[in-house]
């Protein structure tokens, strides 16, 4: 790749990368994510497994697969509550999952792939 991939969000709790390339330079990285075993920052490793959920040709759209790719999995852990404290926490997560002004103003850049 001539430039970087930029790493444009990061969930830990989710386990969650959206990644963006340029659009000729995605099939290498795509190619090259399942290979990744750790990642380094600050002296300290992590270990990881990347796969590839979505391609995109822009951040928004990105953006959109993973507020339903979340909300699909947020109604999978409904569905195995054990008490009525975890479903409320549930549905409330689920009904704040949507796509802020903010966000979207930022996701309308239209000549790059982005990849999760």
């Amino acid at each position: 790749c001539a430039r970087a991939p930029a790493v444009k969000y990061l969930n830990a709790y989710t386990g969650t990368v959206l990644l963006r390339c340029r659009k000729d330079s995605h099939r290498l990285l795509l190619s090259a994510l399942p290979f990744v075993r750790q990642l380094e920052s600050r002296n300290q490793r992590y270990p990881c497994f990347l796969n590839t959920l979505h391609v995109g040709g822009t951040i928004r759209t990105c953006q959109k697969f993973l507020i339903q790719y979340n909300r699909r999995q947020l109604l999978m852990l409904l569905e195995n509550c054990t008490n009525e404290e975890e479903r409320r926490r549930i549905q409330k997560s689920l009904l704040s999952c949507s796509l802020t002004e903010e966000q979207s103003q930022s996701g309308d850049e239209e000549d790059d792939d982005a990849t999760e």
